[in-house]
């Protein structure tokens, strides 16, 4: 494709703005539409970045100035953008998770089998310079046949006092915290494919808040093992006092780390550190994730996020313009088998409730 990369965004809130902001300031994209529920959300975005407002997902997809369907819209609202966009043709990414129940996830990959266009799927932390360089370690053989992959993301988090009927809090909308926080077990399934068996266990889960809504699941661990007996462990908190925040993975040979509260990725061989790098390519955005993984952690803060996210979504939407041009698969590969093994884990977690 010669020029920019045409966009059409389904979904004003705060990461459709977000995203749509960041392709308006990248080189390889430019915004044309912009499609929400709420009109008011649609005409305030669509009017700061000079595009039209649609009133729907489909008039959006069948534009002929859309190349990219961008679909932002709550995580129960994903299918629908998603579907349109491909069957008209377009390149669609889809923030994650994929979907929340297997019906959406099969439809949009069912679609997608023989749309023209590619799926790509908002798994951010893939795009990380320092864990690119991880996985293509692992899979490159520079750490033997891999024994494991992990990741975890716990700490306290801090929920508004009346947060309203605000989506992210109720688990029909969201999937629950392993869905909707998919980050780190996205890695772990990237890193060691699909797997053979997954188990997993829920803690406290469905404090009831205002209007209705609900904390997310608050711990929640799953384990799960390929076909050649590689062991994936995942772990998330909402309310850890001690924070943690890593993925690693493990070779016969040697291992390799990122720490996302010190900003760094770390090989091991034999017990000693040999290669310290960075979780970006530049010190400005590795003080910046040092700095934000300090801080305490709250929902629905709003903003255009700190250093370290802007860069992590630039390196996202380089991706994106690599796979819209048909030369990169980190964001099209697995675009369903974290979210599948989520689901798995919720719902053994769910018989062990009973």
């Amino acid at each position: 494709m010669n020029g920019s990369i045409r966009v059409g965004v389904v979904g004003a809130g705060f990461f459709g703005a977000m995203i749509a902001r960041a392709c308006d300031e990248h080189g390889a994209f430019s915004v044309t539409a912009v499609a929400d529920a709420v009109p008011e959300a649609a005409e305030r975005l669509a009017t700061a970045l000079g595009a039209r407002v649609h009133g729907g997902a489909e008039a959006l997809a069948a534009a002929d100035d859309v190349d990219l369907v961008v679909v932002a819209t709550p995580n129960h609202l994903h299918a629908d953008p998603a579907i349109a966009g491909l069957r008209a043709g377009k390149h669609v990414f889809v923030e994650k998770p994929l979907g929340i129940d297997a019906d959406s996830i099969d439809a949009i990959l069912a679609a997608a089998e023989d749309a023209p266009g590619r799926l790509v799927v908002g798994h951010v932390m893939r795009a990380f310079p320092g864990v690119r360089r991880m996985v293509a370690q692992a899979r490159g053989g520079a750490l033997g046949t891999l024994i494991e992959a992990a990741g975890a993301r716990r700490r306290l988090v801090h929920v508004p006092a009346d947060p309203g009927d605000w989506w992210k809090l109720d688990r029909s909308r969201s999937g629950g915290e392993l869905l909707h926080e998919i980050h780190e077990l996205d890695l772990v399934v990237w890193a060691l494919g699909e797997p053979a068996s997954v188990v997993g266990v829920v803690g406290v889960s469905g404090a009831p808040l205002a209007h209705g809504a609900h904390i997310v699941d608050s711990v929640t661990e799953t384990v799960l093992r390929t076909a050649d007996g590689a062991l994936g462990r995942h772990s998330i908190s909402t309310s850890a006092h001690r924070a943690e925040w890593w993925f690693r993975i493990s070779g016969t040979d040697a291992s390799v780390e990122a720490d996302f509260r010190a900003g760094t990725v770390t090989r091991f061989v034999d017990g000693a550190v040999v290669d310290v790098t960075g979780v970006f390519d530049d010190d400005a955005s590795n003080d910046s994730l040092r700095e934000a993984a300090q801080a305490a952690q709250a929902y629905n803060t709003g903003g255009p996020g700190p250093l370290w996210m802007r860069t992590a979504v630039t390196c996202e939407l380089d991706e994106i313009a690599a796979a819209v041009q048909g030369s990169s698969t980190v964001l099209t590969e697995h675009p369903a088998t974290a979210a599948r093994t989520a689901l798995r884990a919720n719902a053994v977690a769910a018989e062990g409730r009973q």
